[in-house]
């Protein structure tokens, strides 16, 4: 008997996602494994996955708000070279965790400037439609639903 996911349930899926041109974003090419009502995968997934079983193959499709948010270019500023660690060489591209590895959000340089660099606080996924191409692999009850 296949057990459907459910919170609590230990999900390992293979994942691929794909942006609304077709553009692949990540070839899943590593299983991704969750325990579902943790918070562990975008809310818009896991929400669509509930009551799969092991096999289950389909695709996902996502807005911006279901995903990582709208882009918001109140997070896109300009940050002084005065104010960035001095011996940061900074590339565009590269990113930055404001408080060390602990950051809890990430920087992305845009674009250096004059002044320093252009910063961008969005999830760089923010304002995509993101279409999430799954296959369940297996599902592990949550602990405790056997005795339920």
């Amino acid at each position: 008997m296949s057990t459907p996911i459910m919170d609590g349930s230990r999900v390992t899926l293979h994942c691929r996602v794909f942006d609304a041109a077709g553009a692949l974003l990540d070839d899943g090419s590593k299983p991704l494994v969750f325990v579902c009502g943790r918070q562990q995968l975008i809310a818009g997934v896991e929400a669509r996955l509930k009551g799969r079983e092991p096999g289950y193959r389909g695709q996902i499709e996502l807005t911006p708000e279901d995903a990582y948010g709208p882009h918001r270019p109140e997070l896109v500023f300009e940050a002084v070279r005065e104010n960035l660690p001095p011996e940061l060489d900074l590339q565009p591209g590269m990113q930055l965790s404001p408080g060390g590895s602990e950051g809890r959000f990430k920087l992305n340089v845009v674009a250096l400037t004059e002044r320093g660099a252009m910063l961008d606080g969005n999830h760089p996924l923010a304002g995509k439609h993101l279409i999430f191409d799954v296959e369940v692999i297996a599902v592990e009850p949550a602990a405790g639903a056997a005795n339920a």
